[in-house]
């Protein structure tokens, strides 16, 4: 059953590489089976693969779109990632998404150069399309050389695998919008910052003398759902007060989290430890960055972001305390409730 968001052009679903394959794939196999549009898998820094769990969960489902979200060119060539990317599409024929951006994780982890970031992700998508499209490919860019008489892919990629790129500040915005196919908004993302970013997505379409209807606008959003509100609020804490320090000063921002409030949860994480730092967490900061309660006022949450040009918001991790049962409350009380249609 294909799915129609008023507002939204679909739903969907996705976590990071901390949880274990045997869940990852029961969680994929459940998304599928109950409509949703696609599931993203980053690449976290060091974790899983995200083109090894893709590759189980291709060969698993028949009909979810597959996310690779996002993928560094600092850390692997374009060429390799396209690459990836045509091989999956064997397995699970369009149903690819390649998703390219700089992940600053990757740079911080692996002591990467930072200066030149947008070269490299420009380069990036320009070579992954042309690999992706089927064409021999010679390059010569600033960070990126494929020499005479060029390569291709010893495969036949479909044609159809989408480069969307992971963009936050505003010359990354505006170079998603010229080169890519869609953009990838972090979390913890807001109504606040995707009416920020559109402006400059807008821009980098006009350079391709293209509109945002032919280009796809996705975001994930930390959601946490369950019948009982506390017990949704208490599967967020414990994400929230390990991810808030590290994420990105402008979303945190248009979130309303003030620089007290951030170095608050990173001392009480350094002193307490995790799981007693989360329990000191105020409802109202998880709230700034969750979309977290009852199916009722998830649906509500989801709501706010109508208009603000959001396509497709993705359900990101925490999902809600038992993540099976959330996506199937998702599904069944929530969908209903914001989807105009079937």
């Amino acid at each position: 059953m294909v799915i129609a968001v008023e507002g939204f052009e679909n739903l969907g679903v996705g976590i990071d590489g901390t949880t274990p394959i045997a869940e990852t794939l029961a969680l994929a196999k459940e998304a599928d089976a109950l409509g949703f549009h696609s599931f993203w898998l980053s690449e976290g820094y060091h974790s899983r693969s995200a083109v090894v769990r893709a590759a189980v969960i291709a060969t698993s489902t028949g009909r979810i779109r597959i996310g690779l979200g996002i993928l560094s060119p600092h850390t692997k060539h374009p060429a390799l990632l396209a690459m990836d990317a045509a091989s999956l599409d064997e397995i699970a024929r369009g149903r690819v998404i390649l998703g390219v951006g700089t992940v600053l994780n990757a740079l911080r982890k692996q002591a990467l150069e930072r200066a030149g970031a947008k070269q490299v992700v420009k380069e990036a998508v320009e070579i992954t399309k042309r690999f992706l499209s089927g064409q021999s490919v010679q390059y010569e860019g600033t960070r990126f050389k494929i020499a005479s008489p060029g390569s291709r892919l010893e495969l036949d990629p479909s044609g159809n695998i989408p480069v969307y790129v992971g963009a936050t500040g505003p010359a990354m915005l505006k170079l998603a919008g010229q080169y890519a196919d869609g953009v990838v908004f972090n979390y913890p993302c807001t109504p606040s910052f995707i009416k920020y970013a559109m402006p400059f997505l807008h821009e980098g379409l006009r350079f391709s003398g293209r509109t945002v209807d032919n280009f796809a606008v996705a975001a994930y959003l930390l959601v946490s759902v369950d019948e009982d509100e506390r017990k949704a609020l208490a599967a967020a804490k414990r994400f929230v007060a390990q991810k808030l320090p590290t994420r990105h000063s402008d979303m945190l921002r248009h979130a309303g989290v003030s620089a007290e409030e951030i170095g608050l949860v990173k001392n009480n994480v350094e002193k307490l430890g995790l799981e007693r730092a989360a329990l000191e967490l105020h409802d109202a900061l998880v709230r700034k960055i969750v979309i977290a309660g009852t199916p009722d006022q998830v649906t509500t949450g989801l709501r706010q972001f109508l208009g603000s040009g959001l396509k497709l918001p993705i359900m990101w991790e925490i999902i809600g305390p038992e993540r099976r049962h959330s996506l199937n409350l998702i599904a069944k009380e929530v969908m209903p409730k914001v989807y105009r249609g079937t």
